[in-house]
């Protein structure tokens, strides 16, 4: 039986209540999205209560045609858009999500809880939070931070040294989404389309729905930009698909493990952009300031929640706190209180369920460090009592090391924050994101010294999950790295005067 797509059904379908009897129906929702007129001849089926995700079954021949198709699409219509128009266009679709009773959203809501295993609240708060960053402002900043001149996108405009330059998308961005944070895929589904690129994004197992059904809400408001873009999902490393359409784009976005990252890099063959966005850790710092007694019950709070967020999959999310002494409570004090903020947390929000290899790393840190704590004292364990919802690993001196993420952080206490900062070397090629929460006469020399270690991303404790729009994503441009730039040089300029026939 062949299914239509997104695109030329309705978003959800009922099976015939005949064959179904007189039970609740089973919902069908399409994880995947394809401009009009692709079939598929065979679909895969996940259940989730009541509904069922159609998952299509890609050969390298529908993928060529796939490609052709949103090639010549993007020829025919994107590429004809201003910048201007492309930005409402998107910020039309985000206003559609921020509607509560969106029905999109509300499929959202359900399904992304039942396919992930996070919290149904923290996935509605999160992801309304996230697409907030997507408003036409948040897009007008974007583009006004990678370029001086966005109109460059648009048109050849004038250099100051004379002539003229002009900003090229890549034609066709092949995106492989990872699946540990709901929404992410459409961070680089944006991307592309800012650059007037055509994209297949290639979604994960663990999270396949949430980029089908955005390009679903934009073919609602613009359904020729939608035809665009193609969400397709299949298992990682499929070189008969793969290897192919490596063959045919222009750009590569990749998101996951640094492994994924490197095999795809390792496959492309082509002089194309290739952005890849793997390992990254994640870390606290919080300074005596932050720990008085009108503060310090906001500053656990703060960071409770940065640990929570998703369970500390985001590459955003801390792994690691340093907390300074001199503050009305101690380091190992404050541990305790992180500890109690993530029980309650842990009451409100739980943590989503885990597979085994990840509950026996919890259990495996912990019983190293509790057996070490038996004889220093400098060293404790908190953890939850039921099972491993929750760990703080409290050291008495500076160090640095990484966590099996699922809520569990290892907190250093050190005379001063700058203490801490040696035991960052080691891990330089993958630091990103920390977390401050010190006074304003220590911010910029304590930026410029985590600058040095590698840091690429300082805000403030409590906001460490949320990339705002314009941040340089692993130190670097996002659409910048994507884009070639042409040159019409002065002389060119000057020499085509004289063949004006009108010229004196």
């Amino acid at each position: 039986m062949v299914v239509p797509s997104l695109s030329t059904r309705c978003w959800w379908l009922k099976r015939d209540v005949n064959k179904v009897g007189v039970k609740e129906l089973e919902q069908h929702i399409s994880a995947y999205y394809v401009p009009q007129g692709i079939t598929f001849d065979a679909y895969e089926e996940r259940t989730l209560g009541q509904y069922t995700l159609d998952l299509p079954k890609l050969t390298s021949a529908k993928l060529i045609e796939i490609s052709a198709c949103v090639r010549l699409n993007r020829t025919k219509y994107l590429c004809s858009l201003q910048t201007d128009e492309i930005v409402q266009i998107i910020d039309k679709t985000i206003q559609l999500w921020l509607t509560p009773e969106y029905p999109l959203r509300k499929l959202a809501e359900t399904l992304v809880p039942l396919i992930t295993g996070y919290d149904a609240e923290l996935v509605r708060l999160e992801l309304k939070r996230f697409l907030r960053g997507f408003r036409k402002k948040d897009l007008y900043r974007f583009l006004d931070e990678e370029f001086d001149n966005p109109g460059l996108l648009d048109n050849f405009r004038p250099r100051k040294s004379g002539g003229f330059t002009r900003a090229y998308g890549p034609g066709l961005i092949f995106h492989v989404f990872s699946g540990n944070v709901p929404g992410l895929p459409i961070w680089s589904m944006i991307m592309g389309l800012l650059l007037k690129s055509a994209g297949i994004g290639k979604t994960s197992s663990s999270e396949p729905l949430m980029a089908a059904l955005f390009a679903q809400s934009l073919a609602e408001v613009d359904p020729n930009l939608a035809e665009c873009l193609a969400v397709l999902p299949w298992k990682g490393g499929s070189a008969e698909v793969e290897d192919l359409l490596l063959e045919k784009v222009d750009g590569v976005i990749v998101y996951g493990s640094s492994q994924t990252v490197e095999q795809i890099k390792k496959k492309v063959h082509q002089a194309i952009p290739v952005l890849g966005y793997g390992h990254k850790i994640s870390f606290a710092a919080i300074g005596h300031e932050a720990l008085t007694s009108d503060r310090y019950q906001d500053t656990v709070h703060r960071l409770a929640n940065d640990i929570s967020i998703y369970d500390q999959q985001s590459c955003l999310s801390p792994q690691v706190v340093f907390v300074e002494t001199g503050g009305v409570i101690s380091p190992r004090l404050f541990s305790q209180l992180l500890a109690s903020e993530l029980e309650h947390y842990e009451k409100r929000r739980p943590r989503a369920r885990l597979t085994d290899h990840e509950i026996h790393a919890i259990r495996s840190i912990r019983n190293r460090y509790e057996a070490l704590a038996i004889s220093d004292p400098e060293i404790e364990v908190y953890a939850s009592k039921s099972g491993t919802e929750w760990t703080v690993i409290y050291h008495g001196e500076p160090g640095f090391e990484g966590s099996p993420l699922n809520r569990t952080v290892q907190v250093y206490a050190c005379d001063n924050l700058e203490d801490g900062l040696g035991y960052l070397r080691p891990y330089r090629a993958y630091l990103q994101t920390v977390g401050v929460a010190v006074g304003p006469k220590r911010l910029e020399v304590l930026a410029h010294q985590l600058a040095e270690e590698g840091v690429s991303r300082i805000t403030a404790l409590g906001q460490m999950t949320l990339g705002v729009s314009g941040w340089h994503h692993d130190a670097r441009f996002n659409l910048v790295d994507l884009v070639r730039f042409v040159d019409i040089e002065r002389s060119a300029e000057q020499l085509a005067e004289i063949y004006d026939p009108d010229v004196e």
